[in-house]
């Protein structure tokens, strides 16, 4: 492929990977209010955006496979043209049992995040794959950015209706700039160069010196901050916008009689201006003061830091988070919310580009990809774990309950992530001692 065809492919990946993870996003603050509506408890408005990950985990390898076989092209198409149907139905849905149908659908549609890395692996050379498969993490977080505080605002104004009818034109301008922009990458007899995500792939990665335990920490970090993301509308409708959850046997439920069209309206749009001031910190912070914080130049991916300042930085994000789950439930007022809130926004900043970096820089440079393909599987499965967790929690014991144990989760990664300091200075000591 040419360079000028190979850069316009990769932007229109990039733009693929966006929309489909703001599509993913602008959900997320409605979930909870929306399965409210229907009676459903804290646990069961978690397993709504569990769900859709677990499908995303299963499935990103079989359109993998898939893409193998038949072409990413026609992967990427057929995945986009489900998550319109799956969006669709969203905004349509009337009762629990749709949801959770529309939740799946999206969720083995979004498995194609799998084939746009293969797509990425594809077109790029291989001491540029790294930064190609950044390109995809740029895509996750500016995904992560907009879509829950877009979520928030549209609830608001139109309720699942509005949002499941805006996330489905995304998907099919998504369906149209690839049926228009993007041609097929995989050229006839060559093997897949996408990242490979197996199981002893993923034990291979964790053995890895420094890797391992960074594996460990974003699977402990996702976890902790999908229960605030999971159960936060909820949260916030029953502290500050109802009498509260109502105790019946078994746990804690919300009565319809709670919830009218106008508080749950409030609580998409409070919600929404929340998302959106972590989203817009979270980005300032990763643009400016990040930058100067690190290194202002990196070695060769595979070759380690050569000032392990990544590793303090995700000790600061771990312990900052903290801070933040563990006030957010003592918040007095709404208004108290947006300085806890910013606490996450700093913690988050610091945390997942700093983890994201120390995986790149100390994987080994033939691995890069199938080492960021764990990462991410990683990552996916906290955002599994957080939300169901977390409901679970509120059900059972109440809603400061989740942040709680949050907070407790990312003091023991703080812990740990301290012993990732020690282990990148071994680490980066004995790469420059090796001839």
């Amino acid at each position: 492929m040419e360079e000028p065809a190979r850069r316009a492919s990769l932007r229109a990946v990039f733009g693929i990977v966006v929309l489909d993870l703001i599509g993913f996003g602008i959900l997320i603050p409605q979930l909870g209010v929306y399965g409210v509506k229907f009676g459903a408890s804290a646990f069961t408005a978690g397993l709504l955006v569990s769900v859709y990950s677990l499908m995303q985990l299963l499935f990103a390898p079989v359109l993998g496979r898939l893409s193998d076989r038949y072409g990413r092209r026609p992967v990427l198409l057929v995945s986009l043209a489900g998550s319109l149907a799956g969006y669709v139905l969203f905004a349509f849905a009337h009762s629990l049992p749709l949801l959770f149908l529309a939740r799946i659908i999206d969720g083995v549609s979004g498995g194609n995040i799998a084939t746009a890395q293969a797509y990425v692996a594809d077109v790029t050379r291989p001491e540029e794959r790294a930064k190609g498969m950044g390109l995809i993490g740029a895509a996750f977080g500016l995904g992560f950015v907009l879509g829950p505080a877009l979520g928030g605002f549209l609830g608001a104004w139109g309720g699942n209706l509005a949002i499941g009818l805006f996330a489905a034109g995304l998907a099919g301008l998504n369906l149209l700039v690839t049926y228009l922009f993007l041609p097929e990458s995989l050229q006839p007899g060559r093997s897949p160069g996408g990242p490979v995500r197996s199981v002893r792939g993923a034990l291979g990665a964790l053995r890895l010196p420094v890797v391992g335990p960074c594996l460990a920490l974003i699977l402990l970090f996702t976890t902790a901050f999908a229960q605030m993301e999971g159960t936060f509308s909820v949260f916030l409708l029953s502290r500050f916008l109802s009498s509260g959850p109502v105790p019946l046997e078994g746990g804690l439920f919300f009565l319809n009689a709670h919830a009218s069209p106008e508080v749950l309206a409030q609580a998409s749009l409070r919600t929404g201006w929340l998302f959106a001031l972590v989203g817009v910190l979270s980005a300032v912070l990763q643009g400016g003061l990040l930058r100067k914080l690190l290194p202002d130049r990196h070695p060769a991916p595979g070759t380690g830091s050569r000032t392990g300042r990544e590793a303090v930085l995700v000790v600061v994000g771990f312990s900052v988070t903290a801070l933040g789950l563990a006030v957010l439930p003592l918040a007095p007022t709404y208004g108290w919310l947006f300085p806890a809130m910013g606490l996450l926004a700093v913690g988050s900043a610091f945390t997942n580009p700093s983890l994201s970096a120390v995986v790149s820089l100390h994987a080994p440079a033939e691995r890069q990809g199938a080492v960021l393909g764990t990462y991410q599987a990683f990552s996916s499965l906290g955002r599994i774990l957080g939300p169901a967790l977390g409901g679970w929690l509120f059900t059972r014991f109440g809603p400061s309950m989740p942040y709680g144990t949050a907070a407790g989760m990312l003091g023991v990664g703080a812990a740990l992530a301290l012993g990732l300091v020690s282990r990148m200075r071994m680490a980066d000591a004995g790469a420059r001692q090796s001839p």
